[in-house]
């Protein structure tokens, strides 16, 4: 469960209560303080997932105060708030990532009220694994001083401004093509990419994120459908089952799609007005949606296999119980977590988590498949191992859909 504590250091009252009522309304336990002592204390005591500080608050060394973060609470997630300049602020990040301290956001004074509570929204709504990292999302917007909105994001849902890049996803023994994973993107003019690190926490939030999933879905399935019938591929020498009429395509379910229980009629209705079977669909749902209410799970996910959509557990390796969520579930894959894939050359931990997920896979009649691999060794092990797919940069990188014809085109022939 995400730790929902807040701890703000700030000495003006007036901006500790407006923070304070702010964090409240959305969900966090907060504790407010205007002193050093107290404040060192309360990271101790009260255990905070968040805090908002001003290193160059009077009486505040950015140094020290980092030092003794990373001694007290180095799991806590910074919003860093001050009036440096952009190289002054530059700085105390460096600082901080130098400490391993984890930065949620950056921002400048006069204190924005309304881009704290974004920030403070999307850690209650993201997975902390794929957001908590320093440098990440929030420093592609620190230079613009922008991040987007629930306006940005009905302007994107209304003008169906997403793109969406496609991963192959190939048979681990033979390299036969067998499917694709869409991955969506955001691109602002002037402004950059914006990853579904911070567009889907934007969209839960929101209440977006369904009509957002049925948009991506309706594109995605669109193009599946034009794939299936290409003459390109029609030509490769796929295995009779994966045939290119078979080819899948995965999408990714986000926790408040799980939670509606319309979703399964609503991909089913797409699937019937682009004439995709919906067996050739695999939604992939990350194992921390999962972990938190497997039990309540089990009614939505059944309607989506009713319908015949198969179902992937997404990032997997990260502990037993998930496992015995597996064999309770009706999911048709499981995708091992590219965090051990990644090591997979170096680390024999890793290889044997790893085993472990294939031969709980292979025991349960499920699909296993590896994310992000890299290198021909990776590729060798899992073959060894039985792992049934495999997708990740030794044979593609997500790509559009122009430059995927072009690598189809080229991937097929390379298998003759």
């Amino acid at each position: 469960m995400k730790n929902n504590r807040l701890l703000i250091i700030d000495d003006d009252s007036d901006v500790s209560q407006t923070l304070q009522a702010m964090a409240e309304s959305i969900g966090f336990e907060v504790i407010t303080t205007d002193s050093n002592l107290s404040f060192f204390a309360q990271l101790a005591l009260f255990e905070p997932g968040v805090i908002i500080v001003d290193p160059l608050a009077p009486g505040q060394d950015s140094l020290a105060l980092m030092d003794q973060l990373a001694d007290i609470n180095d799991k806590a997630q910074l919003v860093i708030v001050s009036a440096l300049d952009d190289n002054g602020i530059n700085m105390v990040v460096k600082n901080a990532n130098d400490h391993k301290l984890r930065v949620l956001g950056i921002l400048q004074k006069p204190l924005p009220v309304a881009r704290i509570s974004q920030f403070l929204t999307l850690y209650l709504s993201a997975d902390q694994r794929k957001t908590s990292i320093p440098g990440n999302w929030q420093q592609q917007f620190n230079n613009n001083q922008w991040m987007p909105t629930q306006d940005d994001l009905i302007e994107v849902i209304e003008k169906d401004l997403l793109t969406l890049n496609y991963q192959p996803k190939l048979d681990c023994r033979t390299g036969n093509l067998i499917g694709f994973e869409a991955l969506a993107r955001w691109e602002v003019p002037g402004k950059g990419i914006v990853t579904p690190d911070v567009f889907v926490p934007l969209a839960e939030s929101s209440h977006l994120m369904s009509v957002l999933t049925c948009n991506i879905a309706k594109r995605g399935l669109l193009w599946l459908s034009k794939i299936q019938r290409s003459p390109t591929l029609s030509n490769c020498s796929l295995r009779p089952e994966y045939s290119p009429g078979e080819l899948t395509l995965s999408l990714n379910l986000s926790a408040r799609c799980v939670e509606d229980a319309d979703m399964p009629d609503k991909l089913m209705e797409i699937c019937h007005q682009v004439s995709v079977d919906p067996a050739n669909i695999i939604l992939e749902i990350s194992e921390s949606v999962v972990m938190r209410d497997p039990d309540g799970l089990l009614e939505i996910l059944t309607r989506f296999r009713d319908r015949r959509f198969q179902l992937s557990i997404d990032d997997f390796g990260t502990g037993y119980s998930s496992m015995l969520h597996l064999v309770r579930l009706p999911f048709t894959e499981v995708k091992i977590d590219k965090d051990f894939v990644g090591i997979a050359d170096t680390s024999q931990e890793a290889r044997s988590v790893i085993k472990c997920i294939v031969d709980l896979s292979k025991s349960l009649g499920v699909r296993s498949v590896a994310e992000g691999v890299e290198s021909q060794s990776v590729r060798q092990y899992l073959t060894e191992l039985g792992c049934d797919a495999f997708q990740g940069f030794l044979v593609s990188k997500p790509v559009n859909e122009d430059n995927l014809l072009v690598w189809s085109r080229e991937y097929c022939e390379s298998l003759h």
